[in-house]
């Protein structure tokens, strides 16, 4: 790697490119905590068109810490439909009420203090401490990590066990003569967005690309180095959407699982369809053998780290009295078809009721 006192103008530089360069994101007008915090959380593991689509939807609904920190969790998680990983939606909520109650309605500006707060890891506190509070802390995100080891050359997997620190410390040392670390954060994301990106970068006009190992060496594409990713595990999940004149029974997900605190139709977990079937049966002591193909609907859902394969069975309930002892002996609850909007359903059960509802 390069020695980092040669490379001093590497800050200066992505900040000049910023000043003409800067991506317009709204929650940029000003430097309000609040704002940055809801987009952070937001836009983890979510692509920046969708995220400002659903920061725009929660800054209208809730426009501070307090309209938030009142609001129904279910009415959070309706709102965050589509983001998936929902337990940001219900850190959102903790740390908005002890925001409120706590810290009397104002964001702590010291970086420890932020850090205690639920769903805000270093990358967030380090975020919010920076651009709002002008703290020197370096926030390092995909796209960091990337500028910062094509740049240096860094052989590090960013994967292991203190990447993160050992990254912080090199944009600290690369940027030691800028005084509005903030502003270099958010240069550095969008440079790396917009010209240092995974696939087919810009360098053409990159003005730190005189001095940058990867375009000097032509190895862009191997950085950063990561480790192979491991395979996902693979869940089979059969869901019986029971229906009577309107009416669905649904269950709430409670469990240390996925979609914890989300709802569902009843669930059978087995690779066995044939098995799930007879299991549903003796719960319920319904004739379903002659299910028909039409009755069932496959669906795949591809989360980060699971593979989850989804049979989705449409059992009609003709009799009340039938439909309210399946109720009781699950542990159900029913929910009126127009109600469905307002429920926290996972993506996947959400595209069922889209087509099949």
């Amino acid at each position: 790697m390069f020695k980092y006192d040669l490379n001093l103008e590497f800050g200066s530089n992505i900040l000049k490119w910023f000043k003409t360069n800067k991506r317009n994101l709204p929650f940029r007008k000003d430097k309000d905590p609040y704002k940055v915090w809801l987009s952070e959380i937001i836009l983890q593991q979510t692509q920046m068109d969708t995220g400002i689509k659903y920061y725009k939807k929660f800054i209208k609904k809730f426009p501070n810490v307090k309209t938030l920190s009142k609001a129904n969790e279910e009415v959070i998680y309706s709102m965050w439909k589509g983001l998936g990983y929902y337990n940001r939606a219900k850190n959102l909520h903790k740390t908005a009420t002890i925001i409120t109650e706590d810290f009397k309605g104002v964001f702590p500006t010291q970086y420890d203090d932020l850090l205690m707060l639920p769903g805000v890891g270093k990358y967030t506190a380090s975020a919010i401490s920076s651009i709002c509070f002008n703290k020197r802390r370096f926030v390092i995100d995909a796209n960091v990590f990337r500028v910062i080891s094509r740049y240096l050359g860094v052989k590090k997997n960013i994967n292991k066990a203190g990447s993160y620190n050992h990254f912080e410390g090199m944009s600290k040392k690369l940027s030691k003569n800028i005084k509005d670390v903030g502003l270099y954060n958010e240069a550095l994301m969008d440079f790396g967005s917009l010209v240092c990106k995974p696939k087919k970068p810009n360098c053409k006009i990159c003005n730190n690309k005189k001095t940058c190992y990867s375009f000097i060496n032509n190895t862009q594409e191997i950085y950063p180095i990561k480790e192979k990713q491991k395979k996902r595990k693979k869940r089979y999940f059969n869901y019986f959407a029971i229906e009577n004149k309107g009416k669905y029974l649904i269950q709430k997900r409670t469990k240390k699982d996925i979609w914890n605190n989300l709802y569902e139709f009843f669930l059978i977990e087995d690779k066995n369809s044939s098995e799930a079937i007879s299991l549903f049966k003796q719960n319920t002591g319904l004739d379903i053998n002659n299910l028909k193909s039409e009755n069932i609907v496959k669906k795949l859902s591809q989360l980060s780290h699971q593979s989850i394969s989804v049979n989705f069975y449409k059992i009609f309930i003709r009799r009340n009295k039938d439909f309210y002892s399946i109720k009781k002996n699950l542990s159900l609850e029913e929910i009126e078809k127009r109600e469905i909007e307002k429920v926290g359903f996972p993506k996947v059960i959400d595209n069922y009721l889209k087509y099949n509802s």
